[in-house]
């Protein structure tokens, strides 16, 4: 009998040792394309080591979301797709009762996934750069693995700044951040929420305004910081918001019907770009602070 139990007990603890993050994510029946890009990555191997480490993997569903040019440039560029995937797992063990709002998780590449947690719903719910944590804490033998509702893409690589002066169409921004000498601000660690109206948007406002802005740095730098918040809303927590406090000092208005239909005051969110230090929400209207919206705009109108 006592050998029966030896023999039982060393087959329960042989089988906990085999279960790693990469047994995990076969048995969750969520994850097949996962499994496949990172058997084409060639990067099993490695999650099946010691680790420890923390998958946040996208179910088949996410992938399917992916634009098919897209998945089929991954699935083309073997060195894109090991980034993509190495992106997507820490090198440590988080369980989800660990993470904590705006914490930074170094991943394999070196890049960190930026945890968000909203509190505006019960349970919390939880985002890896944006992506909803839907099935959290399904342990391994060699760490964890956290379902997630999105692939987490593009990569986020370089700060507000850079994110706003690498897109063509948020140059008025850019010129306008320049001029109110907002740059170093908003390159320091963060994190921030800018709502980035595009070059349209701008050039909707009345005849005037902008170059009055333009001219008139303190109530330029005014207007900017009305599209700033310190702290991180991705979609996710724009959806979950009623009124958000600007670094201006003044409130926006957040009306959501879903994660893809946002408004920002009377503005519309039309893509969000996460960010090494936080995340820009692009919108297609200049947002006009209630205590300068006669000044700047009004005025105009009746000249």
């Amino acid at each position: 009998m006592k050998f029966v139990m030896v023999v039982l007990f060393i087959a329960c603890v042989v089988s906990a040792q085999d279960n790693t993050v990469v047994d995990v994510l076969k048995t969750l029946g969520t994850e097949s394309k996962l499994l496949e890009l990172v058997q084409k990555a060639k990067i099993d191997s490695r999650l099946e080591g010691k680790g420890p480490f923390t998958v946040f993997a996208p179910t088949d569903d996410a992938f399917a979301a992916l634009p098919e040019d897209l998945l089929a440039k991954l699935e083309s560029d073997n060195l894109l797709l090991t980034q993509l995937l190495e992106f997507h797992v820490a090198s440590s063990k988080v369980m989800s009762d660990g993470l904590k709002n705006n914490q930074l998780i170094p991943t394999l590449i070196g890049l960190n996934i930026r945890i968000n947690i909203y509190n505006t719903s019960k349970p919390s719910v939880i985002t890896a750069d944006g992506a909803v944590v839907i099935r959290p804490d399904n342990i391994a033998s060699n760490g964890v693995v956290h379902v997630i509702d999105q692939v987490m893409w593009p990569v986020p690589t370089g700060d507000i700044v850079k994110g706003i002066a690498s897109n063509i169409h948020l140059s008025t921004l850019g010129s306008a951040v320049s001029k109110a000498g907002l740059v170093a601000s908003l390159s320091g660690d963060g994190p921030f929420t800018v709502f980035a109206p595009t070059n349209e948007a701008f050039f909707k406002l009345p005849a005037g305004v902008l170059d009055g802005l333009l001219k008139n740095v303190t109530a330029l730098t005014n207007v900017l910081t009305y599209h700033v918040l310190s702290n991180v809303y991705n979609n996710v927590g724009l959806y979950y918001s009623r009124e958000l406090r600007t670094v201006q000092g003044k409130n926006v208005t957040i009306k959501a019907s879903s994660r893809e239909s946002i408004m920002v005051n009377n503005a519309s969110v039309l893509k969000e770009m996460t960010k090494t230090n936080g995340v820009l929400q692009v919108v297609d209207t200049v947002l006009i602070p209630p205590n300068t919206h006669f000044e700047l705009v009004q005025n105009k109108k009746d000249k």
